[in-house]
């Protein structure tokens, strides 16, 4: 039997392996996804059988796997794959679907971490709070995406599903049991603040008490990231500590950046690269995923670590935002775009 081939077999299975949750094993896993019998699977992990190429490409679709990568070729090609191009509603809750997926399965695996550049609020923190997370979805949908009308009317924050919220909000969660890297700059809630404003002056909200009331919930939102860097570990919205959910964050003060982020679960990397809105391209290209993981520590080597430590830098940067705040809602207090 070819030694080479038989590596590369192994090599896949445990990449696969490397992905399960503790409480499901991996002969069950090849069973259903192959559909053959235990027997044969004990025949394929032993090495008794090679799997075929179609066993091979069936098991690197279902996994996020890269065969490219397993077999350890040196090709400077890197293969991406994507969901469905957001165009609208449906577009949007398959999405968020597939995120909530993905995050349940990071936090229940027994070794993971998520690493976060932020040139937006990541919006893992907007979901926790539902104004905010329909009103990032209208703005997604409206400004984006182009969607004006339903049924021959103007479409509002109000039309986003509750469904929808639900998910978001359900994401946030998972989220919360997951520990976090992220890098902040200065700028990274800018766009947010920005986009209230616009909105606000363009007549889009319905009602001068429905911008306000999104002011108070990014206040809220970020008294609740503020408690996060204070401890280091995440707090859920009651008070409960989440020790196990390690929370650092850094502020850089030079780097402008792009939207990355990166999830480790055990040895396994996948890096999420945002395109065209909030759509993504996917890889799991071992050597990609470690050039950024390498990328990012050496981002924090340049930035400012505000969780747990450094108490005159993180309230520095909060002070200056919660100000930020009391400024667009003074603002939206003393004017009137409703006439």
């Amino acid at each position: 039997m070819n030694h080479k081939n038989l590596n590369e077999q192994n090599a896949l299975f445990e990449a696969i392996e490397a992905q399960l949750p503790p409480n499901r094993g991996v002969v069950e896993t090849l069973m259903d996804a192959l559909d053959v019998s235990r027997d044969s699977i004990y025949r394929r992990l032993r090495g008794d059988t090679l799997i075929s190429f179609k066993e091979a490409a069936i098991l690197a679709k279902q996994f996020n796997l890269s065969l490219n990568d397993i077999v350890k070729q040196q090709d400077e090609r890197i293969v991406f794959q994507r969901d469905r191009f957001i165009r609208g509603l449906d577009d949007l809750g398959n999405m968020l679907a597939q995120n909530l997926e993905t995050f349940t399965f990071i936090r229940n695996s027994s070794e993971k971490k998520v690493y976060y550049l932020a040139k937006d609020i990541p919006f893992f923190h907007i979901y926790g709070f539902p104004k905010l997370a329909a009103f990032r979805m209208y703005v997604w949908l409206k400004s984006v995406y182009h969607i004006d009308k339903i049924d021959d009317r103007n479409y509002s924050m109000s039309d986003i599903p509750e469904s929808f919220l639900k998910m978001a909000n359900d994401i946030h969660n998972q989220y919360q049991h997951i520990p976090v890297m992220e890098i902040w700059n200065e700028s990274t809630p800018a766009s947010f603040l920005m986009q209230i404003d616009y909105y606000y002056e363009a007549g889009l909200f319905s009602s001068k008490d429905e911008a306000l009331q999104i002011c108070e919930e990014f206040r809220l939102m970020v008294r609740y990231i503020y408690k996060n860097a204070l401890n280091g570990y995440r707090v859920t919205d009651k008070g409960v500590a989440l020790h196990n959910s390690t929370y650092d964050m850094y502020i850089n003060e030079v780097l402008i950046m792009d939207n990355h982020i990166l999830s480790e679960v055990k040895e396994n990397l996948r890096y999420y690269l945002p395109y065209g809105g909030i759509n993504y391209l996917l890889t799991t290209n071992r050597g990609f995923c470690l050039d950024m993981k390498d990328y990012i520590n050496r981002q924090t080597m340049k930035s400012s670590l505000i969780s747990q430590v450094s108490e005159k830098e993180r309230n520095r940067f909060f002070i200056r935002l919660g100000r930020q705040i009391e400024q667009l809602k003074k603002k939206i207090e003393r004017t009137n775009p409703f006439l």
